[in-house]
């Protein structure tokens, strides 16, 4: 423990060190080789962005996850439990309620100090086996053994457990497959529900499915009602909003978590909590809970006949180490402008000189109504003479620095491809069950990634990047979806693992795609490329396992109630918005604000974009402003950034927020005013409390259009400055060492 304890403070202090171009250069979406430490106690797996550790003594499981440049020493507050809860006793179901206590037993692999551990490197992965024993606290052996494989991928891990029953019968009402309490810091939450709990007039249609609840869960907090509910969801994610987080999710078999052990859904159980021993958030994942489920008997069990597998995955984001660069986009309608009208050179050079430096071929639907646009699975997709515009567009775009990247929809296959005509039955995604391919209007049906289809898809990629000079690739609907066409995968077998239950009247076939899912974004960032254009849309599933390959994300098309009257606080931002902050995102501005809303709506969108590091997409008039106010900076991933949440800035102003950029010997602090009228902010720095902390001010300034005035240095680190702040703006302040 001591030496993986050092190893992991060493790679933080040596990432500390490291100025910002290296971090730059470094490029935290790359995936780089593990080291793998093992000590007599502990078996460690690092890179330097990030180190996992498993608890040798504790039934093998990972007990540390600790991210380089996050906050938290280590998100876990506990260690990641399997576990079996066993009847003891006979007890009618009357007495069940007096005998509760007496009645069970609770046994977990965290008990086991002496489990088998081994690890092997293959296919790009390390490969960490560990079989442990189900033991209670007084030791008591419960015949239950638990092997699992943990495969470890950049900034995710691919988990199987195979829970194994004694030879004897043993009375089962609960078996755990995670259990574990993590950081009091990440106390914002979403889930994906499990499909048979999914609302809405048709719960297989696609909009259902995407995160249903962002909630909060904040240990002391009396009113934060804990998150319960009798099915397995398919995606949990625990964060600090902006800094880091954890997720866990569901492999593509969605029967091994509603109908491997009953034949049923329902008899399950999952929830959030706050705890107080340890203190933190505590996230608990049952594949059965027949105590909570209203489907079996009270005080019914489980005897398993035969072992269970459940496959599921950690992800946790691949922080860059430095400040994100504000990112300002366009995007062209095939060689036409939002408008309709024909791109020009002067078109490309405007986007230039606004800073605007990537844009998006973004052309998948007849917008124009002359025919003309990208059919999703088509090539090539436009006549001779606009293919011929289209590359001189992209000639003159990379002249003027700004690189393009390509529309792609993973999930859509156009009617009117030939691929569509032989394959759209074979590949279609049919989430009922009449077999109905889905539709999206003109772009094209749905298909599910976990069939042919996938490498179809990789196909049609390639096949564009070889033939003209794109910078890179834009993903659409860069999500898993659920799927019940049974010629994707091969149906479970009838019987149930509990005895005695009788055989499915239908075997369930229903999945999702989300191991392909990931299979396509490691391919994708491998194929654009170390230095490509990788451009991820996570619309309310923002996921950091997928964005770990990606350096942009967009988010935020629909699902929210717009902003009309004012813009929301930005306290009360939900978490998609900026997520984890490991990458440059985009907040979709149609999706946001409501289209007729007053031109000062539209301001404060921007000053929040800023404020946060999530710039309104597609960049406007007041995002090109705004980041207009951070040129003194330089090149911003030379500094850390700290949003409204830092402590080393306090005003007198509840209209007032302020950010940080912070380096070595100076920091620059941008304070928003997001009132209407002109307003004085007292404004104090606490130099220590910056990202890099400074021992003291000895100069500042003000800094705004372009004009510098002296602030005195001794009061800002004093008592506090009075600032003058111009409306609906910000002002920039510039402190050295």
């Amino acid at each position: 423990m001591r030496t993986t304890n050092i190893l992991a403070v060493t790679l933080a202090l040596a990432a500390m060190a490291i100025p910002g171009a290296a971090l730059e250069r470094q490029r935290p979406w790359w995936p780089q080789p593990y080291k793998v430490n093992r000590a007599a106690a502990s078996l460690t797996l690092s890179t330097p962005y990030f180190t996992i550790e498993h608890d040798l003594k504790k039934g093998g499981a990972i007990s540390r996850i600790s991210l380089t440049h996050g906050k938290a020493q280590n998100l876990l507050a506990a260690p990641l439990a399997t576990g079996v809860r066993l009847q003891t006793g006979d007890v009618s179901p009357s007495d069940a309620p007096r005998s509760h206590a007496q009645s069970f037993k609770n046994y977990s692999d965290l008990r086991d100090g002496a489990p088998a551990v081994n690890h092997r490197s293959t296919g790009g992965a390390e490969v960490i086996s560990v079989e442990a024993k189900l033991l209670a606290d007084d030791g008591e052996d419960s015949g239950f053994k638990v092997a699992t494989t943990y495969s470890y991928r950049w900034g995710y891990i691919r988990i199987r457990k195979t829970i194994s029953p004694p030879s004897s019968p043993a009375r089962t009402k609960a078996i755990t497959v995670l259990s574990t309490t993590v950081h009091p810091s990440l106390t914002d939450y979403g889930y994906r529900p499990a499909v048979s709990e999914e609302m809405g007039g048709n719960p297989h249609e696609w909009t259902n499915g995407q995160i249903r609840r962002w909630g909060k869960m904040r240990p002391g907090v009396s009113f934060d009602l804990p998150f319960r509910t009798r099915y397995v969801p398919r995606y949990v994610v625990l964060a600090n909003h902006g800094v880091e987080g954890l997720e866990w999710f569901t492999g593509d078999n969605l029967a091994q978590w509603d109908y491997q052990l009953t034949g049923q859904p329902g008899t399950a159980a999952a929830s959030i909590s706050a705890s107080a021993d340890p203190p933190g958030i505590r996230l608990s994942i049952e594949a059965l809970n027949l105590a909570s489920s209203s489907a079996m008997p009270r005080g019914g069990y489980l005897e398993l006949a035969k072992p269970c597998d459940f496959d599921y995955y950690i992800g946790f984001p691949v922080l860059p180490g430095h400040a994100n660069k504000p990112w300002l986009h366009d995007s062209m309608r095939g060689v036409r402008n939002q408008q309709g009208k024909e791109l020009t050179e002067d078109d490309i050079r405007a986007w230039a000189e606004s800073d605007i430096r990537e844009v998006t071929l973004h052309n998948d639907g007849d917008v124009f109504r002359d025919g003309v646009f990208w059919r999703d699975g088509s090539y090539p997709p436009y006549p001779p003479n606009v293919m011929r515009r289209m590359d001189e567009l992209l000639a003159l775009s990379r002249k003027h620095g700004i690189r393009v990247a390509p529309y792609f929809s993973n999930h859509e296959l156009h009617q009117s491809t030939e691929e569509y005509k032989k394959h759209g039955e074979e590949w279609g995604r049919k989430p009922d069950d009449q077999g109905n391919l889905r539709p999206n209007y003109y772009y094209g049906s749905h298909m599910c990634l976990k069939s042919g289809w996938l490498d179809f898809h990789k196909f049609c990629v390639d096949r564009v990047l070889k033939n003209h000079n794109f910078d890179g690739v834009y993903y659409d609907w860069n999500i898993a979806m659920y799927c019940n066409n049974p010629l994707h995968v091969s149906k479970p077998e009838a019987a149930p693992c509990g005895k005695g239950l009788a055989a499915l009247a239908q075997s369930p076939a229903g999945h999702w795609d989300i191991d392909e899912l990931l299979e396509l974004v490691e391919w994708t960032r491998k194929r654009v490329g170390k230095e490509g254009l990788f451009i991820v849309h996570n619309t309310l599933v923002p996921m950091f396992a997928t964005e770990n390959f990606a350096d942009r994300v967009v988010g935020m098309e629909f699902g929210y109630a717009r902003a009309r009257a004012e813009m929301p606080k930005v306290a009360e931002l939900p978490l998609e918005w900026s997520f984890a902050g490991a990458r440059s995102r985009g907040v979709i501005v149609r999706g946001t604000v409501e289209d007729d809303a007053p031109e000062r709506v539209f301001r404060l969108h921007a000053l929040t974009g800023l404020m946060t590091q999530s710039m309104p997409w597609r960049a406007n008039k007041h995002a090109i402003e705004f980041v207009k106010a951070l040129k003194p900076l330089g090149d911003v991933e030379r500094y850390r950034f700290e949003d409204w949440r830092n402590r080393a800035v306090t005003l007198d102003s509840g209209d007032a927020i302020s950010a940080v950029y912070s380096r070595e010997g100076e920091a620059y602090v941008l304070v928003a005013n997001f009132s209407a009228e002109s307003q004085q902010v007292l404004c104090a720095l606490r130099a220590s409390l910056l990202p890099y902390s400074l021992a003291s001010i000895t100069s500042a300034e003000r800094i705004q259009d372009g004009k510098s005035a002296p602030v005195e240095a001794s009061k800002l680190a004093g008592a506090g400055v009075r600032l003058t702040l111009p409306p609906e703006n910000v002002v920039l302040l510039r402190v050295r060492q």
